[in-house]
């Protein structure tokens, strides 16, 4: 749904183009990491940091150690992250287009280095070369993310004028639910929902968490965490420590946060006296649905962004009567947004490299409705929030260049050249411009350190003029009204439209919201503003009449904001103004990759592959991951307990280049069967040992178009194998003690549709993948293997349904004769061997219900789901055409002992054998997916 830039703690391993150029700047608390066009703002930064350690670690009690904070200016998505295993933080530096009244690095620093604070205060002593991945498993085990977070938005908010903390539409949502009579469990809350639209652990956590301190004092979180460091085993540890000093468990806590905002919010409301604004489409409340930046067409028409949690986003058309008509599917954005003018339509969209996924773009697209075609007008740009000249020929968009340098730029609509480049007054960051009726000016919303405001500029003199004093407002989305400006604030402390009048200098509040109106647009043929009126279940149309004169003066306006985290101001939490501070010049040297390829932080039972449960492999493993996920190596030791044998390892993979290239070696024990004469009793077992070492190469790229997401790529490897220690001597003749170099290459294309939230897979897709295996070096081996799969996916009966049909093929000989390359049919290893040429596998998949139920502290059910499937094997003329497995599964969606991650996906098949002989003609399997 429509929302706020968040900080997110999850991460990925992309690697950054080989072109950046790396330096590095050290203070006495920190490594900054950055490229070489960010040069001003690290040096920047890096002062700000210094003096941002000494106030964020106060309430903890724990100054943080030197940690590697690492720029990335190559995404334009605005985010950032902390992590163990190995220690650092990731700033994206790119500011967003939708934000609070701050600077955008200054906000993500102080939340950022707050999270840092809180690793070292739980788990600070368990450090490098050994324990760093220890350190993150207590941290995620023991802490609730909604604490963690929480605590950070608190601290972002008390140490800046700003911050989440004083937004109202930011705590929109959960302020909406319990206002509404939406009081959910506090599973629900934290956890979330597919059907219903819920607060989310960072607003939540924010408030419990203010509540805390409210109640016990600042204190409080130094209490907690102290007491959880000291014994981190613990069972059910936050929680039992939060009875011990509240007296109350994480349920009942939540219980008490929840009834005290519900009391202060319905205060609010009636403090406020809102206005119940007619909704348009009239529909029966269902899943969360919006019409975002709702614009007229005429004729009763209305052009707008559709989210829901049943279909991917797209632009779509109204009628009066409400029916709707897509126009397009959007791909993914930074934030929504679309502009329209004269039957075109524009918007912007994110693209990545098809090889380093740590550099993305923002392109411009277009849409003509009178000949309903669609162009990319832009390609690898960092331009945002475009927006079209009434007269539909040009288009003016913010760019942010990877130096954090901001203009205004003029591009042609036709083919999007540059005419002319405006840069922002002292590199304001400006957001959301927007086109006056004669395409002459352009206002936008202008984010200062001093504030927000609206910015001006005079397209014919390349002059901005500042409107507005300095505001502590959230201002979003100006448009021009006449002479007036129309824009979304929060002056009486809920999200309302306002207008600010030119000439005479003055503001009012036009519309007066329950929860909050948003992304105004005017109607100047029949003088009226549309705008979003949030309700419950998303953002819907509304509309109110236009007069110059309508509505209250701000300066008669009470602000009602309940400024939940204001008793918990001191004069301690005055932080001063970045500009305020003479800028040192820290000494700044090359960073050099290749030096710092080697970074071993962590001992681990696992081998760090989390893709699938499959992959686990438990033994002892020492990592070492550098700090820009260019190398890994990996040396390890498991204890096969089948064959009661040791096996080592030891790998190392090198990514920076356009191929990814990895090397591992294994010394491993084996066991096997040999047949010492015809005699079918005549079996003899071997055991042996073997030192495997195999070298691969790959090339994954990855891009999106619109709705659909592109994969392909092409991989290769061989492997040396050398083995000795047969338990048979007298069978050494007889083996093959050196497979030398047998070669594999894959190569795959994938094209799939976007998923909506409840998609249980793309509605559309195609995927192929070849597979070839040989041995071109050996004497005593032969033997090829083609294998070809193929994956198509087709929508079902109704919404979310999903019908994916699987055709798969291979050709074995030699010593593949028996191997097999491709998905079997279900129960497979249940029936009678035989060899297997092809599968054609058939699933129909649909949800059931979306019950979100707890079962207590274990489980939290958010959806059930089932499925059909019939599997065929060796499909051709002559042979019957019937499957040879079929039946049902019946999975569900959920989330363990009240984790936030990961997300499991839990089921089980019961298989129907359909042929004669068999073992057992129906059983069932199990099987546990999870993903991040």
């Amino acid at each position: 749904m429509y929302s706020y830039t968040v900080f997110s703690q999850i991460f990925n391993d992309d690697q950054y183009p080989t072109s950046v150029k790396w330096r590095q700047i050290h203070t006495a608390n920190f490594q900054v990491i950055y490229p070489s066009t960010f040069e001003d703002g690290a040096q920047k930064l890096a002062g700000q940091l210094e003096r941002m350690v000494e106030q964020v670690h106060k309430t903890l009690g724990k100054k943080p150690r030197k940690i590697s904070i690492i720029l990335q200016n190559q995404t334009v998505e605005s985010n950032g992250n902390v992590q163990l295993a190995p220690r650092r933080s990731e700033f994206y530096t790119t500011p967003p287009q939708q934000s609070d009244f701050q600077d955008w690095m200054n906000n993500l620093a102080i939340h950022e280095l707050r999270h840092v604070v809180q690793f070292d205060k739980l788990t600070g002593y368990l450090r490098a070369p050994f324990f760093e991945q220890l350190g993150l498993a207590i941290y995620g085990i023991t802490l609730p993310s909604w604490f963690f977070e929480g605590d950070a938005v608190i601290t972002e908010t008390l140490l800046t004028p700003s911050g989440r903390g004083r937004l109202p539409s930011w705590e929109m949502p959960f302020r909406t639910n319990l206002i509404s009579g939406k009081q959910f469990s506090y599973q629900k809350d934290y956890l979330g929902s597919l059907a219903s639209v819920t607060p989310g652990f960072y607003e939540l956590g924010y408030f419990m968490t203010a509540k805390l301190q409210r109640e016990h004092g600042a204190g409080i979180l130094d209490s907690l965490m102290t007491r959880m460091a000291k014994l981190p085993i613990r069972p059910y540890n936050f929680s039992n420590s939060l009875k011990k000093f509240t007296g109350l468990n994480t349920r009942q806590w939540h219980e008490k946060t929840r009834m005290e905002l519900t009391e202060k919010w319905q205060g609010q409301l009636a403090k406020n006296k809102p206005v119940d604004y007619p909704i348009f489409p009239h529909r029966k409340t269902g899943k969360p649905e919006s019409w975002l930046f709702p614009k007229t067409l005429g004729e009763g028409r209305i052009i707008a962004l559709h989210q829901s949690a049943q279909k991917v986003p797209a632009i779509v058309i109204l009628d009066s009567l409400g029916r709707q008509k897509q126009v397009i599917k959007t791909g993914r954005q930074t934030e929504p947004n679309f502009a329209y003018a004269a039957g075109k339509i524009t918007w912007d969209e994110i693209r990545r490299h098809s090889r380093y996924g740590k550099r993305t773009y923002n392109i411009i697209n277009i849409y003509d409705l009178n000949t309903a075609s669609y162009r990319q007008l832009t390609h690898r740009s960092r331009y945002f929030s475009p927006t079209l000249s009434p007269d539909g020929l040009h288009i003016m968009a913010v760019q942010i260049d990877e130096g954090n340098r901001i203009s205004l730029v003029l591009l042609h609509a036709e083919n999007g050249e540059v005419i002319a480049r405006f840069p922002s007054p002292e590199n304001g960051l400006l957001q959301t411009p927007a086109f006056n009726e004669t395409g002459k000016k352009v206002v936008s919303t202008g984010i200062y350190q001093q504030g927000a405001t609206l910015m001006e500029l005079d397209i014919r003199t390349g002059v901005y003029t500042r409107l507005l004093d300095w505001q502590s407002q959230q201002i979003e989305r100006p448009v021009y009204a006449g002479d007036h400006i129309v824009f979304k604030a929060h002056y009486n402390g809920i999200d309302n439209i306002y207008a600010f009048d030119q000439t005479t200098r003055s503001t009012r509040q036009l519309t007066n919201a329950p929860f909050g109106a948003f992304n105004p647009s005017f109607d100047g043929e029949n003088k009226q503003i549309w705008f979003n009126n949030y309700q419950i279940d998303g953002y819907q149309i509304s509309r109110v009449g236009w007069d110059n004169q309508r509505g209250e003066k701000i300066e008669k306006i009470t602000n009602s904001h309940i400024s939940y985290f204001k008793p918990l101001l001191s004069e301690e939490h005055i932080f001063g103004s970045i500009d305020t501070f003479k800028t040192k010049i820290f000494t700044s040297k090359p960073y050099k990759g290749i030096k710092n390829l080697i970074n071993f932080h962590s001992l681990s039972v696992d081998n760090s592959d989390l893709s699938s449960l499959d992959n686990i492999n438990p033994g002892i493993y020492w990592l070492s991951d550098d700090l820009l996920n260019t190398s890994q190596i990996r040396l390890g030791y498991t204890y096969n307990g089948d064959i009661r044998s040791s096996e080592y390892m030891a790998s190392a993979a090198y990514r920076r280049f356009f191929p990814k290239f990895s090397l591992e070696y294994r010394n491993r024990g084996q066991v096997g069967v040999a047949r010492i004469s015809n005699d079918s009793d005549s079996l003899l077992g071997l055991r042996w040992r073997e030192n495997v070492a195999t070298f691969r190469m790959e090339i994954p790229l990855a891009f999106y178009r619109l709705n659909s997401v592109y994969t392909m790529g092409f991989n290769t490897a061989t492997s040396y194998t050398s083995r000795y220690g047969l338990s048979q001597p007298q069978l050494q003749n007889r083996f093959i003690a050196r497979i030398h170099f047998p070669l594999h290459y894959q190569v795959y294309f994938n094209r799939n549709a976007r998923r909506s939230a409840l998609d249980l897979a793309p509605r559309w897709g195609q995927n192929f993948s070849m597979t070839y295996r040989h041995f071109p070096f050996e004497d005593r081996m032969s033997g090829e293997l083609l294998s070809f799969r193929t994956a198509f996916y087709f929508p079902g009966l109704r919404h979310n349904h999903s019908t994916l049909v699987r055709f798969n093929y291979q050709q074995g000989n030699g010593a593949y004769n028996m191997a097999n390359d491709i998905p079997l049919v279900s129960g497979y290893d249940q029936l009678r061997p035989m060899l297997v040429d092809n599968t054609l596998l058939f699933n129909y998949r649909f949800p059931i219900a979306y019950p979100d139920w707890a079962i207590g502290p274990l489980a939290y059910i958010k959806r059930f789901k089932g499925g059909f499937f019939a599997d065929f094997q060796n499909v051709r003329a002559g042979n019957a055409f019937q499957p040879r497995t079929f039946g049902i599964e019946f999975r569900s969606d959920m989330n363990l002992l009240r984790y936030y991650l990961p997300n499991f996906d839990i089921g089980a098949k019961l298989i129907y054998a359909n042929e004669a002989g068999a073992q057992r003609r129906v059983f069932t399997t199990y099987s546990i997916n999870y993903s991040y």
